[in-house]
């Protein structure tokens, strides 16, 4: 690839070229592994010549490791280039797969669930126990792929559940985490779902949300994932974020969809994300079906928020009230893009072609409680309010969506309704586009670009009005 890079206050350009990794991985040994309970140590791996040590069952082996809550881990990973394949993960104390301190690991098309530990002293689940777990400050260049991470032993705490010697804040197993690492992670085509008594903290992300690491630190991409059952957020992208990409997502029955609080270094970019049901609680009143938002924005410190960040073609959607509530028409988030406090800061942001759906039209679509001068929101559809400098959404749409359904189950916008042809060129994003413009939103109308293998047929969501009350841009 030929990259230019230009500084747009001193037109200086600098042109470079480079290489993208190698999807195709040299195997320069494999080894084939029997059923078995123990812990799986993992000590001879390949090189950067030769290849990588594939890790599969052995021929008539069911690929089952069943730990039975007797060992911490099924599988540990203590040499680089390996490739972990085809297993079925069961039943781990503490986590599925525990990486120590490597590099240049693929795991793929793995079945994991069952892990974590169940505090004694309340019953809610040890934080961070994980599916595919690190703690390595080495870990760098990691691959996770087509896995299904599911169904954790253990359960989170809700915003509604204090837990001993703790706060309300969610804390539990999650579907991955790795803490201090490097970065270079390449996390796709993963389903991480459970149900609503075995509740992650968040999808996938690690500690450090405010800092100069972080998760997924930097040089990442995290897309076509399917995320669910969280008491927190799906995604917690949050840290240095430089050079990350996070698309193609679909999120539900979460309390928040994206934790974007940070980004310290950037650039970080979220594009083409879906939000499904949005959840607070574990019960059946207004404030337990309450949503939340689609991206959490800000820190009170600016130095950990003001790399640059774009949001584009990301999508809040209003799924069916949830079955017995009296209080909500529908069961989508309540807000979009949002600072969550008014001592939050956060800078350098950039939103085009957004489609914010939230439940009601006094919800914030924007909230930008410090009127930052250099965020830059525009081209979104919305309903909800708006709170940021004067001249944003100054080609926004003020809508709800009208819809029609594709042959694959997802839902685009209707020909000629508000939204369609109305969003902005943004070249690389969206130069496929049909009609006389982009549309707002995760899906173009009548696109021909494949559905993602793992988003689910949107919900056909109710008949709601359109917006009444006047609000200010």
């Amino acid at each position: 690839y030929e990259i230019q890079l230009t500084l747009t206050q001193t037109n200086t350009t600098q042109t470079f070229t480079t290489t993208t990794w190698d999807e195709n991985f040299p195997i320069a040994k494999r080894i084939q592994i029997p059923d078995g309970n123990d812990t799986l140590n993992i000590e001879e791996g390949g090189d950067s010549k030769n290849g990588y040590v594939l890790y599969e069952p052995a021929p008539g082996a069911t690929g089952i490791r069943d730990a039975q809550n007797k060992h911490a881990v099924n599988i540990s990973v203590y040499a680089s280039y390996v490739i972990i394949k085809g297993f079925k993960l069961k039943n781990a104390g503490q986590h599925g797969i525990d990486l120590r301190d490597v590099q240049h690991v693929i795991i793929d098309d793995c079945d994991i669930s069952g892990w974590g530990r169940v505090r004694d002293v309340d019953g809610y689940g040890e934080n961070l126990n994980s599916a595919i777990h690190s703690r390595s400050s080495k870990l760098q260049t990691i691959v996770i792929q087509n896995c299904n991470l599911h169904h954790p032993r253990s359960d989170s705490n809700s915003w509604n559940q204090k837990r001993v010697n703790g706060s309300k804040h969610p804390e539990g197993p999650q579907g991955i985490s790795f803490v201090h690492g490097k970065g270079q992670y390449v996390i796709r085509y993963n389903k991480i779902h459970s149900d609503i008594d075995h509740m992650y903290n968040d999808g996938m992300g690690e500690l450090h949300n405010f800092s100069f690491g972080g998760f997924p630190n930097r040089d990442s991409d995290i897309y076509g994932n399917y995320v669910s059952h969280c008491w927190d957020d799906g995604l917690e992208i949050e840290g240095a974020n430089m050079n990350v990409r996070v698309w193609d997502n679909y999120i539900d029955m979460t309390y928040g969809a994206i934790g974007a609080a940070s980004p310290s270094l950037g650039p970080v970019y979220y594009f083409r994300n879906v939000y499904g049901v949005s959840r607070k609680h574990e019960g059946m009143t207004q404030n337990d079906l309450r949503g939340h938002y689609l991206i959490k924005l800000g820190n009170e410190n600016p130095i950990w928020t003001a790399g640059k960040m774009y949001l584009f073609h990301n999508t809040a959607l209003q799924p069916p009230t949830f079955e017995g509530d009296k209080h909500y028409q529908s069961s989508g988030a309540q807000s979009g893009i949002v600072f969550t406090s008014k001592r939050k800061t956060a800078s350098n942001i950039t939103s085009r072609n957004n489609l914010i759906h939230t439940r009601h039209d006094n919800n914030w679509a924007i909230r930008d409680t410090q009127i930052t001068p250099s965020n830059d929101f525009d081209y979104d559809m919305y309903i909800g309010k708006v709170m940021a400098r004067e001249g944003a959404q100054k080609n926004g749409v003020r809508a709800r969506p009208l819809y029609e359904r594709a042959s694959d189950g997802r839902l685009w916008l209707k020909p000629g309704t508000p939204g369609h042809d109305a969003g902005e060129l943004l070249p690389n994003f969206n130069d496929d586009y049909t009609g006389k413009a982009p549309d707002m939103g995760a899906v173009e109308t009548h696109s021909v670009t494949p559905k993602p293998k793992l988003w689910p047929a949107f919900p056909e969501e109710p008949k709601l009005p359109q917006p009444t009350i006047e609000v200010p841009k």
